[in-house]
């Protein structure tokens, strides 16, 4: 009998594009859970704890939702701010490549996203140093070729919101994130106009 050397063990890179494939099959059986650092640190690693069969498909999805939520979070705190924050989504990074990732984010965030044709963080660096003198938005219009642009499934929104208010609710309780904001995502319009809610 031949001696065969054991298989390589996945890259990186491909046990990453692995596990992006198994959460989208996974997607609507997972639900939020918070397993939490330290307090100090306030790092949050989100974890599948129902809803699923805990299996890594499932921790992987529901990580890929909490990132998702967290990006839904910093862009409600912009509008809490009063930053404008309706203008085009263009996603940039290695993240773009996969399809479903993208998609989940539009679906979270309820808004397309475009994709670049270049998608290399870089290239925002590149249209800021072209702009001396000039508007960044001007610059960027005449370097960025978008290369395609993914609208939320329909009833994604939906889908998605009972998760991301349970995030929110948790993030409250735990003193992690502002009334104001929580209220703000909620829904109250004090919370914007700065009053005790």
């Amino acid at each position: 009998m031949a001696n065969n050397p054991p298989p390589e063990p996945p890259s990186p890179a491909q046990s990453l594009v692995s596990g992006i494939r198994r959460a989208a099959d996974r997607e609507s059986g997972v639900w939020l859970g918070l397993d939490v650092g330290t307090q100090s640190a306030r790092a949050l690693a989100v974890t599948a704890t129902g809803g699923g069969d805990g299996s890594e498909a499932d921790r992987f999805a529901a990580v890929l939702q909490g990132v998702g939520y967290v990006e839904r979070l910093c862009y409600d705190y912009l509008d809490l701010l009063g930053a404008p924050i309706d203008g085009d989504l263009v996603l940039t990074g290695g993240a773009t490549k996969s399809n479903y990732w993208c998609q989940l984010r539009a679906d979270i965030l309820g808004r397309p996203v475009s994709l670049p044709e270049n998608s290399e963080p870089a290239l925002g660096m590149a249209v800021l140093a072209a702009s001396a003198g000039r508007d960044a938005a001007d610059v960027a219009a005449e370097m960025v070729r978008i290369r395609v642009t993914i609208d939320p499934r329909a009833g994604s929104a939906e889908r998605f919101e009972a998760t991301y208010m349970r995030f929110v609710d948790e993030l409250e309780g735990r003193g992690w994130l502002g009334a104001a904001l929580a209220a703000h995502d909620r829904g109250d319009p004090r919370a914007r106009e700065g009053r005790n809610v």
